[in-house]
């Protein structure tokens, strides 16, 4: 069911039998909305957690390329930080690309139960060479970045960049589905300027990195994990477009598995609580 909070649409996913407090807030990167995570957001709900898949604005209405005309990373970070204090339990977050990093941002200052990174976009100050095949991307969009327009990469370079892992094969309605996106956040996609402070965040931390991954190289999140104090999972044979490719429902149960083990009875629900004793 959709919510409206703070101006957001919200796609909120109900589980059958709820077993945790804190609501898993998920949070959508470059080209997409809260689709993204239908498959993911499936499984989730299925382990008993409350999903609220957020849709950054110019997803949802008539007048959304003038919306993305002016959309900054700033207005995302300001409206995660509302649905954020619309939760009734400080959430968990789960970020993917450039998602990642503003759930990184966002989590400085508001207050969460852990924080999930997927395939994301790292801050400034990482160590970190931009891949040639995104340096050409940046020269071949670079006109439309400098006069602000909206644009969707096309479907050859989508597929370029790993955003579906080529071993896994292209799915269709991925690449049906993309959305353009403002071109300020697609300067962030290149540029990673934004700065996060790794002592602000006090909650636990998992970053997730696909070794087939073309837009940010693995050694750069394992590094990025360090800094963080985070745990570190890598999967194999997965690209950038992790949350969208086969073998899903194992990550989901990992991921589920270290909040569980890393929160406890923290945020269980009292019946689950008294079950556990």
């Amino acid at each position: 069911m959709e919510r409206r909070i703070a101006g957001l649409v919200v796609d909120v996913a109900l589980p059958e039998k709820p077993k945790f407090k804190s609501p898993l807030i998920l949070i959508h990167g470059l080209w997409s909305a809260s689709w993204c995570w239908n498959a993911w957001g499936t499984h989730f709900c299925n382990l008993g957690w409350e999903c609220w898949a957020i849709n950054f604005p110019g997803r949802t209405g008539e007048n959304d390329i003038e919306v993305l005309e002016r959309l900054t990373f700033r207005d995302c970070l300001a409206g995660l930080e509302k649905v954020i204090a619309a939760a009734p339990f400080p959430p968990v977050l789960m970020g993917h690309d450039l998602g990642g990093l503003i759930a990184q941002k966002a989590a400085e200052e508001e207050k969460i139960s852990a924080l999930i990174l997927v395939s994301t976009l790292p801050p400034r100050g990482m160590r970190e060479v931009l891949p040639r095949v995104l340096r050409l991307l940046r020269l071949k969009y670079w006109p439309l970045i400098f006069l602000g327009r909206p644009f969707s990469l096309q479907v050859k370079d989508f597929r370029r960049i790993g955003l579906a892992a080529a071993k896994k094969g292209q799915n269709p309605e991925i690449l049906r589905s993309m959305i353009p996106d403002s071109s300020h956040l697609i300067k962030e996609f290149f540029s990673r300027r934004v700065e996060v402070n790794p002592t602000r965040s006090r909650s636990p931390v998992l970053v997730i990195s696909a070794r087939e991954d073309r837009v940010v190289a693995s050694s750069s999140l394992r590094e990025m994990a360090q800094r963080l104090g985070a745990d570190f999972k890598e999967y194999a044979e997965h690209g950038h477009w992790i949350i969208g490719e086969e073998g899903g429902q194992g990550i989901v149960r990992d991921i589920h598995r270290w909040v569980v083990q890393k929160l406890g009875e923290e945020i269980l629900l009292a019946e689950f609580t008294d079950q556990r004793r």
